[in-house]
């Protein structure tokens, strides 16, 4: 037996087999893990994109009253209503905010913090108490930050990502040109 097994070993065929059952596995691991990856790397891109869309939508919650006279100011309930709207529709979340087949996430986004500035002075500095998080709003804006987990495919892992963006409803200058000095948002984990 030990003859057999020295002889099939030292043949090409033997060593060619051993490399394969060696290596075929360790290659669907590398993939495995790489897909796990960018399958983690999308669905942060996808949840901190759907706040941003989210948070714009809520600046165009205009009160039309109040800007009849001149003024700009925010509907914060309608605000709030168009920001609820296109989270859900972006995140692919239910009318109760629960994750569908096709959303990226696990479970329900957190909102830990939804700010509308009105003013009355502004620039105005907000600073959200989540840490590390402040905005100078120039005009009236939105700030919205929330906390969104995801599953790993392979690893079976559940990543937790912090995702903040902030708005404006951007007034024109004379001369019909805008003030896009301050773009402000980003994620962490």
């Amino acid at each position: 037996m030990k003859e057999l097994l020295a002889r099939f070993i030292e043949s090409n065929r033997g060593v060619m087999l051993i490399t394969l059952l060696l290596l075929i596995p360790m290659f669907w691991l590398l993939w495995s893990l790489t897909l796990d990856g960018t399958d983690a790397k999308y669905a942060a891109v996808e949840t901190k994109t759907a706040v941003s869309r989210a948070v714009k939508a809520a600046v165009l919650a205009v009160d039309k009253e109040v800007l009849a006279t001149g003024k700009i100011r925010i509907d914060e309930t309608n605000a709030r209503k168009n920001f609820d709207r296109l989270l859900r529709l972006n995140l692919a979340l239910n009318s109760k905010n629960k994750p569908q087949d096709n959303s990226p996430l696990i479970e329900a986004p957190e909102i830990l913090d939804y700010y509308v500035c009105q003013g009355p002075t502004l620039p105005y500095t907000y600073n959200s108490p989540i840490e590390g998080i402040s905005y100078t709003f120039r005009d009236p804006g939105v700030l919205a930050v929330i906390k969104a987990k995801f599953k790993y495919n392979f690893m079976g892992r559940v990543q937790e990502i912090y995702a903040y963006s902030a708005a404006e409803v951007k007034r024109l200058k004379r001369g019909g040109k805008r003030d896009d000095t301050q773009k402000k948002g980003s994620s962490f984990s």
